[in-house]
Parts: C-alpha cells; sequence; structure tokens
C-alpha cells in the first residue's frame, strides 16, 4: 500500500486552483475576462427580456381563457417585477458604474428572479415545479453565456439557495419539522447539482483560456528570443562591414579575429536554426534512436574533452565521477551524448564563472525495473520553485543568462530524448544551493 504523500496532494491542488502565473499574463487576462464578462452580461439579459416575454405572452393567453384570473393577474405582477429587474440591470450595465461593476448587476438579476418566484411562492404557499425549472434555466444560461468568473456565479445562485432555505426552516418549524425537511431533500439534491455542475463548466472553462492566454505570452516570449538570437549577429556583421566599405582604399585587410567573430556569429545562427528545425521534427514524428550498448564513463569522458575550451573560458571544472565498472545502458549514444553536453553547457551558460560540475551514475535495484540514475550537478546560483516548475519548456529562457542568450531549446531536446528512451528528466534545486540535473536510462539486456 502507497504511503501518504504531501507533495503530491499539493501538485494535485496545483492542478485544480485557480488561475495563477507571471503578472503579465494574469493582468491581460484579468482585463480580458473582466471585458468579456460586460459584453456577455448585456446578451444575457437580453436572453432573459426575450424568455420573460413568451412567459408573459402565455400568462396573458390564460388570462383571457382561464376563470382563475386573480392567480393569472398575481403571476403577471410577479412578471412586471421580474422584468423591471432585468430592464433596470440593462439599463445599468451601459453606465460607467456598470461597466466597472457587471458582477454586481450579474447578481442582481439573478437575485430578481429568484427572490420574486420565492414571494410568489409565499403568496401562494406553495412552490411551483415550473419555478424549480426556470431557476435551472437561470443557471445553466449564466453559465453558458457567461462562462468566467465562478465565485460571482456561486454568489449568484446563493441568492436562491439563502432565502429558499431559510423559508423551508419557517416552514418546518411552523408545521412537521422532520415531515418538511425530509421532503426537501430531493429539491435541494437537485439545485446543488445544477449549482455545481454550472460552476464546474465554468471553471473549466476559464482554465482553459487561461491556458491559452499563457500559451499565447509564451509563443511571444519566443518569437521575441529567436529574433533577438538572429538579429544580434546579423546586425553585429552588418555594421563591421559597413565600417571596412568606408575605407577609401579598394583593397580592404580584414583581421582574422573579426573574421573568426564573423564566423562564430554565423556558426550560432546555424546552431539555433538547426535546434529549432530539430525541436519541431521530433514533436512532429517523434524521435528515431539507434541503441545498442553505451558505456557512460566513456561517453561522458568524451564530452568533458569537447567542452574543455569552454571550461577553461568560463574558469570552470567538470568532474566525471562515474565508476568505469558501472553496467552500461542501453540507448543511443549520439543523443545520450547530447543530453550530456546540453546539461554541462546549459550549468555554464546559466551561471557565474568559476562553477564546478559534477556527473555522476549509479544502479538502482530497488524498484521493479532496474536502471541507471545520472545526476550533473554544479554549486551555481541555483533555481526558484517557479523556474524549476517550467525550465523544460521550449519557451522559457533561463533566469541567469551570462554572455549567451538561451531559449531552452538545450533542455527541451534533452527531454526530448530522454522521454525516447523511456526514462524520465528532472531537476532538484535551491537558490543559492546549486541545480541537480537528473535522469533515468534503461539497463543493457
Amino acid at each position: 500500500m502507497k504511503r501518504f504523500n504531501p507533495q503530491q496532494w499539493k501538485i494535485w491542488f496545483s492542478r485544480w486552483r485557480s488561475p495563477t502565473g507571471a503578472p503579465g499574463v494574469m493582468s491581460s487576462y484579468r482585463r480580458w475576462q473582466h471585458q468579456f464578462f460586460h459584453q456577455r452580461l448585456r446578451l444575457l439579459i437580453c436572453l432573459c427580456l426575450v424568455v420573460l416575454a413568451s412567459f408573459v405572452l402565455y400568462e396573458v393567453c390564460i388570462a383571457f381563457t382561464s376563470s382563475s384570473e386573480g392567480l393569472a393577474t398575481e403571476r403577471l405582477v410577479a412578471d412586471g417585477l421580474i422584468g423591471g429587474g432585468f430592464v433596470l440591470g440593462l439599463g445599468l450595465q451601459a453606465t460607467p458604474w456598470g461597466r466597472r461593476h457587471p458582477g454586481v448587476i450579474f447578481c442582481g438579476i439573478s437575485g430578481t428572479l429568484t427572490l420574486t418566484l420565492l414571494g410568489q411562492g409565499i403568496v401562494e404557499h406553495e412552490l411551483n415545479e415550473g419555478d424549480v425549472g426556470i431557476w435551472t434555466m437561470m443557471f445553466l444560461a449564466q453559465s453558458t453565456l457567461v462562462p468566467v468568473r465562478w465565485k460571482v456565479h456561486l454568489r449568484s445562485q446563493l441568492t436562491l439557495l439563502i432565502p429558499l432555505t431559510l423559508l423551508i426552516m419557517a416552514i418546518a418549524i411552523a408545521e412537521d419539522f422532520f415531515a418538511v425537511l425530509i421532503g426537501s431533500i430531493p429539491l435541494y439534491i437537485y439545485l446543488l447539482w445544477v449549482c455545481f455542475i454550472a460552476n464546474l463548466s465554468v471553471y473549466l472553462y476559464e482554465r482553459l483560456r487561461y491556458a491559452e492566454f499563457e500559451a499565447r505570452q509564451a509563443t511571444q516570449t519566443f518569437l521575441h528570443a529567436v529574433s533577438h538570437d538572429l538579429r544580434n549577429p546579423v546586425t553585429g556583421t552588418q555594421l563591421l562591414l559597413k565600417s571596412f566599405l568606408n575605407q577609401p582604399s579598394d583593397t580592404i585587410t580584414i583581421p582574422r579575429k573579426v573574421l573568426q567573430q564573423m564566423l562564430q556569429g554565423g556558426e550560432r545562427q546555424l546552431t539555433l536554426i538547426n535546434s529549432l528545425l530539430e525541436a519541431h521534427h521530433n514533436d512532429l514524428k517523434g524521435l528515431a534512436l539507434q541503441r545498442h550498448e553505451v558505456p557512460l564513463h566513456t561517453l561522458v569522458e568524451s564530452v568533458c574533452q569537447e567542452v574543455a575550451p569552454l571550461l577553461t573560458d568560463a574558469q570552470a571544472s567538470t568532474y566525471n565521477q562515474i565508476d568505469p565498472n558501472l553496467p552500461s545502458v542501453y540507448g543511443d549514444s549520439t543523443q545520450l551524448w547530447r543530453v550530456f553536453h546540453n546539461l554541462i553547457i546549459n550549468a555554464l551558460h546559466h551561471n557565474p564563472p568559476g562553477i564546478a560540475v559534477w556527473v555522476k551514475a549509479a544502479l538502482v535495484t530497488s524498484t521493479s525495473h532496474p536502471h541507471i540514475h545520472c545526476t550533473v550537478r554544479d554549486n551555481g546560483v541555483g533555481m526558484t520553485p517557479a523556474q524549476r516548475a517550467q525550465i523544460f519548456s521550449l519557451y522559457v529562457q533561463g533566469g541567469h543568462l551570462r554572455r549567451h542568450l538561451s531559449i531552452g531549446l538545450g533542455l527541451y531536446i534533452a527531454q526530448q530524448i530522454i522521454d525516447a528512451h523511456g526514462g524520465r528528466l528532472g531537476v532538484d534545486s535551491e537558490i543559492d544551493q546549486g541545480s541537480t540535473f537528473w535522469f533515468t536510462l534503461p539497463l543493457y539486456p
């Protein structure tokens, strides 16, 4: 039996709580939400007036054809009060005050309908089954036409549930207490389920819309980062070439160092473009692996030799602490080489000079599926919980960039590679305590 894990409950709860995120995304979402709520409120009131008019027409026909003229008159009075509330709400929502407080008008029109029908029930000494249908239609219409701000919907529904509860309690005290309470249970079950379904639909729609805002913001950030990374080398090269063209002589001498800088800028552009194309291709068609036996110690040693010039430039050091006798893994050596390379380069780019990077791997046999657990740890600046949550997103930049701009492609591709191997990739980090990237790989059979 699995033990209780509070952290899993926190993760589960965070998925269902109200949307929270970056201030920029939240503020733009709140502006859209307020404008959308106000626009749909007008549509809701107009539809309510049309529906009410159809009921009034029906009541007028009944008044002329039925002998119960007094009852029809009482109903028409109730319809008049409801219609007056709707017209008042329609007028208020067009005012500056109404544009600032659409939620108050929303609850007001709902309260006008529910309280009027309850009042009529008190006068007639019974609740009309048709009124229950009207309340249901009202709540479902609200959740369909105005599917935002579920808390406002709940307050609107309480304008019925609270007075209805007080009315039933008063009747129960005056008459047979338990008989009245037991008799009202089916009504409560029905109304509570209607309210729950309406609020749930609003809540889920809000989360979907907020996710769209986050995706739009992430796409804008991604495009800005790509344009920045591609534009800067081109701009620098153009300025440099223009400065040479301004020289009066026909023959222009370009220093070797300048040519090397131009070549490095072009290589960075090609690397960025190739990484973008690769990430897109992997998302569409998946990553094809050429699996075979891979000794990790030898693989990591080759990575350390490759990044040695970068380590010297960053005044950093890396330590391959993988046991040469560790069992081999079953994977694609080229792709796994890139994982270790990307993780080490990520540590260099996102930390100040002088850091150290340790690469370790261990055999795990305590689970039903033995595997190799690898870690790449640094003693850098670490990450916040918010950065950890989005570190493997394609559209997220690191918080501490040094000399190089990054759009998260390295870590994103690393996650694609580990996923293709059937493993998991994660990170443990705290501010000022470094970061530890870990991943699992299958054993060679």
